[in-house]
């Protein structure tokens, strides 16, 4: 077992430039304190992340690594490496069931929902979703249902995770991504990446068709939004639906009662997964392009932004008690903590690991493919 505890004192400072990110370097907003705390590695290319419901365990989804390594399991104290898991395919999303003794993830090989026992780490089920490349889930509150947006079929896809019995619904518009319930899980909302736009479907019309796992025409309707629409998330109220879009950087504010946009606030670049902090007050950021996390007070809509030590931050994930935001370093294999600090509290001690003990370095100042983490190098003229 590696502790990832390091540094028995470290300079608790406040963020004096845009360009530190170190730990002990923090923002303040609404009188609260965001520092870096500490980061771990992990396998390659971490894309999703997910915590326990009892705040126990934290998962994270290694991407780049095939039929080994797949999810890095860390006890959440805050970060403590524990072991890997291992089965064919890979790990794109993951998602903790509801009394925390499974975990569902995602397989871009195969196109498989993959089902794992946290008892033993062993994959115990695959249900296999023809064609659909299988990205985000998200739980019912009953935890008895899945939904599983599907990127190359235009559609998305409710499992019943009784049975593992499955429909796919077609919504017609490119690359669905996120996915969010309303307050009485009558609505579903989509944020289709590819399309500029989110689509709102009723639960009631998403029943089984005439033929096998294709359900019934549902009954939907889209709404035109910024162009690159990543995630969604509700408030707690349900009153609001929060949506990440990359094109111009910005937190769409959506009003469920009209489906019409009600703020617009700007964060750092290209924000891909969003988080909502368990009491609703604040809503976080992971900026793909902006290598950082920014954190909006949801009362104000105030933004403070946080540079972390990563290369292109993808998946997000806060504790159930809101002291700890993990956030994953795609181009650095690794995942950062940042502890919030309310008033009258003080930071956890000893601190973390800091970025120089990893292994994977990258490039933060070089222009990168966007999908990868390869500098775009000039052709030099003959």
């Amino acid at each position: 077992m590696k502790v990832i505890f390091l540094f028995a004192f470290v300079l608790l400072s406040p963020l004096t430039a845009h360009g530190a990110r170190r730990v002990g370097d923090s923002v303040t907003i609404s009188n609260t304190k965001f520092m870096i705390w500490g980061g771990a590695p992990t396998g390659s290319m971490p894309k999703g992340a997910s915590v326990a419901h009892d705040g126990k365990h934290l998962y994270v989804s290694n991407f780049g690594k095939i039929g080994r390594d797949n999810i890095s399991v860390f006890k959440a104290d805050p970060l403590t490496f524990e072991r890997y898991i291992h089965y064919k395919g890979n790990s794109i999303e993951s998602y903790v069931s509801r009394d925390n003794k499974t975990l569902y993830s995602t397989n871009m090989y195969g196109d498989y929902f993959d089902v794992i026992d946290l008892a033993t780490y062993k994959l115990k089920k695959r249900v296999r979703i023809y064609g659909g490349f299988p990205k985000l889930i998200l739980l019912n509150k009953t935890g008895d249902k899945a939904f599983v947006s599907l990127w190359a079929a235009s559609s998305f896809a409710v499992i019943d995770l009784k049975s593992y019995n499955y429909n796919i619904f077609r919504t017609r518009q490119r690359n669905p991504r996120g996915l969010a319930l309303n307050h009485d899980e009558s609505l579903l909302y989509l944020a289709n990446n590819g399309s500029k736009n989110f689509t709102v479907v009723e639960t009631s019309s998403l029943v089984k068709g005439k033929k096998k796992h294709v359900g019934a025409k549902p009954t939907l309707k889209h709404y035109a939004i910024g162009r690159g629409p990543r995630h969604v998330v509700a408030s707690k109220d349900g009153k609001t639906m929060y949506f990440s879009v990359m094109g111009g950087s910005r937190i769409f504010v959506v009003d469920t009662a009209t489906q019409k946009t009600t703020k617009i606030i700007h964060v750092g670049q290209k924000p891909k997964t969003i988080f909502l902090s368990f009491d609703g007050k604040f809503l976080y950021t992971a900026n793909y392009t902006g290598h950082s996390l920014s954190i909006i007070d949801t009362s104000t809509y105030k933004v403070k932004e946080l540079p972390l030590p990563v290369v292109r931050t993808s998946g997000l994930v806060v504790r159930p008690d809101d002291k700890f935001i993990y956030i994953t370093g795609w181009c650095t294999d690794d995942i950062w903590a940042v502890q919030r600090i309310n008033a009258g509290e003080t930071a956890q001690t000893p601190m973390g690991n800091n970025y120089n003990k990893f292994r994977r370095k990258g490039c933060r100042k070089c222009k990168l493919k966007f999908l990868d983490c390869e500098p775009i190098r000039s052709k030099r003229k003959k």
